[in-house]
């Protein structure tokens, strides 16, 4: 569950940044300063994990039981804020990160609801044979230096849903990064 709510702020960031996982005519390039930026990203986190349960049947018990309360401990600590700094370098910006989030997966589909320098609305679904994921995404940048948005994503298998609404916000610090360095592309 940590990994989730640490991808979801690489997300925002990653949308934010027209990131590239879309055409590049369709997102506008957001209207933020290239410097360091700290981030915090509050995550809700409610149902149950949409794990296969044969998956869950290959595990050992004592395996089973650290992953079931690994995840009871992220909800608990959910509604709590991740902060992080992000290094926006004019690069990263320009590029979008170069991430193909859904890589060669066809049952994936962006809409791009709106998009200007100040404002992003998205609208992702992937529908495959064995899960379901939509995602609604939205920023608000003002005045270059001040980021908000949420990130609301419901993934349902196996009968299990789980959903995880996010509140994302984020403030230029300063020009430079200092020892703050770019992070790498995304994991796929």
């Amino acid at each position: 569950m940590r990994f989730l709510s640490n991808r979801l702020v690489q997300v925002a960031v990653a949308t934010l940044s027209a990131a590239g996982l879309v055409e590049a005519a369709e997102i506008v390039k957001p209207n933020i300063k290239p410097g360091l930026w700290e981030v915090s990203n509050t995550p809700q986190v409610s149902g149950e994990m949409p794990i296969p349960e044969e998956q869950l049947a290959k595990l050992t018990p004592e395996q089973r039981a650290r992953m079931e309360a690994a995840m009871k401990a992220a909800m608990a600590s959910g509604g709590k804020p991740h902060v992080y700094k992000e290094c926006m370098t004019p690069e990263k910006i320009a590029r979008g990160f170069d991430i193909d989030r859904h890589g060669d997966d066809t049952s994936c589909k962006r809409k791009v609801v709106s998009s200007s320098p100040n404002e992003l609305t998205l609208h992702d679904e992937c529908n495959d044979s064995t899960r379901k994921t939509v995602m609604d995404v939205h920023f608000e940048v003002k005045g270059g230096t001040q980021m908000t948005g949420r990130i609301n994503v419901v993934t349902s298998a196996n009968g299990k849903t789980m959903t995880v609404n996010s509140t994302v916000q984020g403030k230029w610090l300063g020009a430079s990064c200092g020892s703050v360095k770019e992070q790498p592309e995304l994991e796929k």
